[in-house]
């Protein structure tokens, strides 16, 4: 089967070019998909050629294999369309989310501010139901459009958890976000006062060092970032990959790192945890395999 799309498509792409982790091996495939046509054909491609496919946004809570992708990798970064109509802001879900942010700013609509400075995309944010500072994103999401066999479904009935929603195993085309009216103002200062204390406390991604966010998830009624601080794991250092002193749910890389340095810190740490707390820590960070997503 022949792939024609409107997007581009690369071969042996650094998938390390592609997220705030900065590792990963090549991806055989990988599409910068135009639009919902450019990841059905895609899908379709794949399941013809008995390849494995996935879909992706920033790559900010990724962390690829050093063997790379052997199957298409679908990314929806250049899929950034946003529309604001009365109390509603659309979004496609390649979208920044800070983005997104400043355009309902600029409409005077506010809501989701909070989560101003993560560097995921819309889709990606609202599939994991992404917090910070006591707000999640999902209570603001009324509608969702999905990709089923080629066709584009709006999805109504949604629900959402810690870091989880009803929509994990679909593939988000578009989010419809109900916000509310605002000083605009109001939420430049409240912007502004999330990305302050964003700088304060976590370690951001640069060129020089890379970050997923958090790497695990917090246990109920704990802080998993304390707890690692608890286990003596702080600033702990596996080859190229280390905990961040700032924030120790935080891990960095740096220049030279590879995924398998990543891989067995997280490994430590966790054992570190459960030995010395008793507690068992939950990967926030997805981990893709050379074929599929993987549990270490």
């Amino acid at each position: 089967m022949e792939l024609e799309v409107k997007g581009k498509m690369l071969f042996d792409e650094p998938l390390s070019a592609h997220t705030s982790l900065h590792l990963g091996g090549k991806a055989r495939y990988f599409l910068m998909s135009a639009d919902a046509d450019d990841i059905s054909e895609a899908v379709s491609f794949a399941r013809e050629e008995g390849l494995t496919s996935f879909v992706m946004g920033k790559g900010s809570n990724i962390l690829f294999s050093d063997e790379g992708f052997s199957g298409i990798i679908i990314c929806t970064e250049n899929m950034r369309k946003l529309d604001v109509y009365n109390n509603k802001l659309t979004a496609q879900a390649g979208a920044g989310l800070s983005e997104a942010i400043n355009v309902a700013k600029e409409s005077s609509l506010s809501g989701f501010e909070s989560l101003s400075g993560i560097p995921g995309s819309v889709g990606g944010a609202s599939v994991m139901n992404a917090g910070a500072f006591g707000c999640e994103i999902g209570n603001y999401i009324k509608s969702v459009k999905v990709l089923r066999d080629g066709e584009e479904v709006k999805l109504t009935d949604i629900r959402f958890d810690y870091r989880q929603s009803s929509f994990s195993d679909e593939i988000v085309i578009e989010v419809e976000f109900s916000l509310t009216e605002r000083e605009k103002r109001e939420i430049e200062n409240k912007i502004k006062e999330i990305n302050t204390l964003r700088k304060e406390r976590q370690p951001l991604s640069s060129k020089e060092s890379g970050t997923c966010g958090s790497v695990f998830k917090n246990p109920e009624g704990l802080a998993a970032g304390k707890l690692i601080e608890k286990s003596g794991c702080k600033g702990m250092k596996i080859g190229g990959a280390r905990v961040s002193e700032k924030h120790c749910n935080y891990f960095l890389t740096h220049p030279g790192a590879t995924s398998r340095d990543f891989i067995e810190l997280i490994k430590v740490v966790r054992d570190e945890v459960e030995r010395k707390l008793g507690i068992a820590l939950e990967l926030e960070v997805k981990i893709i395999g050379k074929e599929k997503e993987v549990d270490i």
